[in-house]
């Protein structure tokens, strides 16, 4: 047990120095270890816990405890190419494979699909139904959005998303293998959009096809990291890296104080009552 104001005890040398000086004439009990004390009567001794139980109430004796709390986990949406080109080296089903372990991994997390080709659309909302999301990444097949690659457009569905999840860290990771040839955001339009609700968007370019410097400048602005894959180990690899980066602490140790007050306070008023019944009868 602890006090947050213990010199308020200090007080008690004064009720002392007051028997020893000003002494009431009754009946005294005699303290052997106490030889200022010696002639306390009963009713000094009834206020000397009175007042030893109010201060010490004054004191605010607390004692602290802790708790675990859950955190909320993150927000994370992953937005993945299924344009044309997605179809050579089976591209587009090896990222399926890598998604879907990388969605099994984020336990505590939200995830949410979007799908992009020459459109980009929701297919998943923010979900912690891991089963649903991977249900719907494998419905999903190269060309379902459109032949040509819209990623802009893309990261504009992400901030549907995103915008008004109340989660500690909001993710985006998108995955292309082309240049964006058929958004219809611009780029000086959907980079505020992403500072203001603080979404990080990791990038990830497959293939020599790609335009890097578009990638890297949107992570680089959204304090993520860009990437270039070549082989399904890489992409493997990188999906693997965010994780890490990442990591949720899902567990947070919270230490409070459980104040004690009442219980000293509840036994002055009870002495006091019992002091002013004596002093009646």
């Amino acid at each position: 047990m602890e006090f947050a104001y213990p010199w308020v005890l200090l007080f008690l040398i004064l009720y002392f120095i007051c028997i020893k000086f000003c002494p009431e004439k009754r009946i005294a009990i005699y303290f052997p270890h106490f030889e200022f004390t010696s002639k306390i009567n009963k009713d000094n001794l009834l206020k000397f816990f009175i007042l030893f139980f109010t201060l010490l109430a004054l004191s605010n004796p607390y004692i602290k405890k802790e708790i675990i709390q859950q955190n909320k986990g993150d927000a994370i949406v992953l937005s993945i190419d299924s344009s044309g080109s997605m179809a050579e080296a089976n591209k587009f089903e090896v990222v399926k494979s890598v998604a879907s372990d990388f969605i099994d991994k984020r336990k505590e997390d939200k995830l949410g699909l979007v799908v992009f080709g020459t459109n980009a659309f929701i297919a998943s909302p923010l979900t912690k139904n891991r089963e649903f999301v991977k249900e719907i990444l494998n419905k999903m097949y190269v060309g379902v959005a459109g032949r040509n690659t819209a990623i802009l457009d893309s990261l504009a569905q992400g901030v549907r998303l995103l915008k008004d999840s109340q989660a500690k860290t909001k993710i985006i990771i998108l995955l292309t293998d082309g240049i964006d040839n058929s958004s219809k955001i611009s780029l000086n339009e959907i980079m505020p959009e992403l500072k203001k609700y603080h979404i990080k968007v990791y990038t990830i370019g497959v293939g020599s096809d790609v335009n890097y410097r578009l990638l890297e400048y949107i992570s680089q602005n959204t304090n993520a990291k860009s990437y270039q894959a070549y082989s399904a180990k890489d992409i493997k690899d990188i999906y693997d890296e965010i994780d890490k980066l990442e990591k949720t602490d899902i567990k947070n140790k919270i230490i409070y104080k459980e104040y004690l007050y009442i219980y000293p306070l509840g036994l002055a008023i009870i002495l006091f009552l019992l002091y002013i019944g004596r002093r009646r009868w």
